[in-house]
């Protein structure tokens, strides 16, 4: 008797991320999408419809509901989280929550299609672009808060992590060096740092940048998971 293939939920509030979600894992003869939803009331009725595996998109903004998702999620299905994971979204609170996997945004297609099968396995995944964030977060003092940083703001901290000065951090995000100034200021005072060496490790723990120190490109997801790609 052959196997029952893993039947995948997808639930991601953006209609664009979703359909590429969807093209991504059906490509897979070892996966079956099974149900798409913009939010958890969405799914099937669990007595009706197997999920095997529910692909969670998590929301770009602060969403102090992630954690009750997530649960709620965990209960129909073993639930992958895949998010930014960057400054207000710890690994450990999704982890925690219930989840089996986390995965980034920025992910490319391979390692999602290995954490969702990971998962369907019953197997924990977590990416290895997230390992160091993880890492940090489990030796953090419990209750110790995370640093909120504004999506500009992460974004001005990982073009500096990667070298770039004020000046062409400006010409990258389209802004005065003044205004960058600015910024980094925030930034410094937010995470309590004071050199470059500690933004840039500042910018690791947070998700901002690989273990090497290599950044990232904003948008992946929705790009490369598209079917038009």
């Amino acid at each position: 008797m052959s196997p029952q293939i893993p039947q995948i939920a997808v639930v991601e509030q953006h209609s664009l991320v979703r359909l590429g979600l969807e093209n991504l894992l059906s490509g897979s003869s070892l996966l079956r999408v099974v149900a798409l939803a913009a939010d958890p009331t969405g799914l099937p009725d669990p007595a009706a419809q197997r999920l095997d595996v529910i692909v969670y998109g998590a929301p770009a903004q602060p969403d102090p509901s992630l954690a009750r998702t997530v649960d709620t999620l965990a209960a129909i299905g073993r639930v992958l989280v895949v998010a930014d994971f960057a400054g207000w979204q710890p690994v450990t609170e999704a982890l925690r929550s219930g989840a089996f996997g986390c995965v980034s945004k920025q992910a490319g297609e391979q390692e999602l299609l290995r954490a969702v099968e990971t998962v369907a396995l019953g197997g924990l995944y977590v990416a290895s672009g997230l390992a160091t964030r993880l890492h940090h977060e489990l030796r953090r003092p419990a209750g110790t808060p995370v640093p909120a940083l504004a999506h500009r703001e992460q974004e001005a901290l990982r073009l500096l992590a990667t070298g770039l000065t004020h000046g062409q951090i400006g010409r990258r995000m389209g802004l005065t060096e003044a205004t960058v100034n600015t910024y980094v200021k925030r930034i410094r005072n937010k995470l309590n740092v004071r050199n470059k060496a500690d933004l840039t490790r500042k910018a690791i723990e947070l998700g901002l940048l690989h273990d090497d120190g290599r950044g990232v490109p904003a948008g992946a997801l929705a790009s490369g998971y598209s079917s038009a790609a």
